[in-house]
């Protein structure tokens, strides 16, 4: 058999096109596959990033006298958040959580605990897709606090530096 230029230019650019197709869909598998593994860990993320804020405030409310919690269910609760933290939070945000254990613990009482939850408030918005949040943790202490007379009270015992980070 004797092939042609025009034959050999034929047969490779079908050969091409075919290899290109299936490249493509190759990469979107792939692509597809990646998008499913992100919308999952967001999921994780979002349900660890919920329970954290939902101890401190639980938190919040045992000081006001709102509501009594049993501490050994909020010892298994921050047991659960740091094993998930340590699966499916970036770094910044498990040192800052264990920052805050660790102050809570050391200074039980101390309210520059709330600065230092301020910061992984933050720390969070960012890593669930607001990376250029201009909230800042004065902001969300202003939010958490009742009244204006509140809030000035309390930051009047906060070091400024600790909260203008």
């Amino acid at each position: 058999m004797h092939f042609t230029e025009a034959t050999i230019a034929g047969i490779l650019i079908t050969l091409l096109t075919i290899l290109a197709g299936g490249l493509g869909f190759i990469i979107k598998e792939q692509r597809e596959k990646i998008k499913t593994i992100q919308n999952q860990l967001s999921e994780k993320k979002y349900k660890v990033y919920h329970e954290i804020y939902s101890i401190f405030f639980d938190l919040l409310k045992q000081q006001k006298g709102i509501q009594n919690k049993n501490d050994s269910n909020l010892v298994e609760r921050l047991i659960d958040i740091k094993k998930d933290l340590f699966i499916y939070a970036p770094d910044k945000i498990c040192k800052k959580f264990i920052e805050w254990l660790r102050f809570m613990d050391n200074k039980p009482g101390d309210t520059n605990q709330i600065v230092i939850f301020l910061d992984i408030c933050v720390l969070v918005r960012k890593d669930m897709g607001q990376s250029k949040t201009k909230i800042t943790n004065l902001d969300l202490l202003r939010s958490i606090m009742i009244s204006d007379e509140e809030y000035e009270k309390f930051i009047k015992t906060i070091p400024l530096d600790l909260i203008m980070k």
